[in-house]
């Protein structure tokens, strides 16, 4: 099991291993008193850190905002 990657803002921070540690200990539990689980670490939870980190760039760089680039044109900055 790993901890999922640091945020765009490249901070890893003690809330990413308390909070892995914690679901982590929670499923092993459950699953030694037999019932079935399913931990799946990692999943995206830093979709508006990275949106504000896209749009301050974005703002510094090109003078628009995501509304100027329309929500396509605005993905594509994103990925």
């Amino acid at each position: 099991m790993v901890i999922p990657p640091p945020n765009v803002t490249g901070s890893l921070h003690l809330g990413h291993a308390l909070t892995a540690a914690v679901e982590d200990t929670l499923t092993r539990w459950h699953r030694m008193k037999g019932h079935a689980t399913l931990y799946v670490p990692g999943t995206d939870h830093a979709g508006i850190a990275t949106q504000s980190v896209v749009e301050k760039m974005l703002m510094k760089t090109e003078k628009q905002t995501r509304h100027d680039l329309g929500r396509e044109k605005f993905v594509e900055k994103v990925w």
